[in-house]
């Protein structure tokens, strides 16, 4: 039953993978536009005068959206910075544990950001509330973009979250590295090579 529950989960891992990849490409292109968007305000400024482009309000948005988009894809592909050096060299099944614990106290995190970030965005939304810009953007869309970035990360730390839960209770220590666990050296550097092959 466990096992059957462990493809499941592992299937579904394989979908978020997908899924945040996408989402890290999508905040990439959206912060290349900015780089395009700003470059244009600079020029224009410089030769013309004046600009009519408004990069630093939309640049403040889209670094928060892309930030929140990339969250899920950095916890999966496990590119977060660690200070590993005494994790490394516990026992298995103490970095296991090490491990579920990591991932409660992010879920902890995940419910009380994305309750307040939600309620943030629904009262932007029900007060009809814009930016005190020139744009003058109705706050809620940025808002619910950014609070779409945290609902995908909070998705995937419960999904590991479970799936790190099983690996113990099965005691395949070895899934639940390869899951959450913090790579070692080795595995890096295969990573790695594999990346420049």
């Amino acid at each position: 039953m466990l096992q059957q529950v462990n493809r499941v989960l592992d299937r579904l891992l394989v979908g978020v993978d997908r899924g945040s990849l996408w989402l890290a490409r999508a905040g990439g292109v959206m912060i290349l536009l900015t780089v395009v968007l700003v470059t244009l305000e600079v020029l224009s400024r410089q030769f013309l005068g004046r600009s009519g482009l408004h990069s630093t309000e939309l640049t403040g948005y889209v670094m928060a959206i892309s930030s929140s988009w990339a969250f899920a894809y950095t916890l999966v592909r496990k590119a977060h910075i660690r200070i590993d050096a005494l994790y490394l060299n516990l026992p298995g099944a103490a970095r296991a544990v090490l491990d579920l614990l990591a991932l409660l106290a992010l879920a902890l995190f995940c419910v009380l950001v994305v309750g307040a970030a939600l309620e943030v965005a629904e009262a932007a939304y029900s007060a009809d509330a814009h930016a005190n810009t020139p744009l003058a953007t109705p706050l809620w869309i940025p808002q619910s973009l950014w609070v779409l970035g945290l609902l995908w990360f909070s998705i995937a730390v419960v999904l590991m979250t479970v799936r790190v839960l099983t690996g113990l209770l099965s005691w395949r220590l070895d899934e639940v590295q390869a899951v959450a666990g913090s790579p070692t050296l080795d595995e890096q550097i295969r990573e790695e090579s594999k990346d420049t092959d």
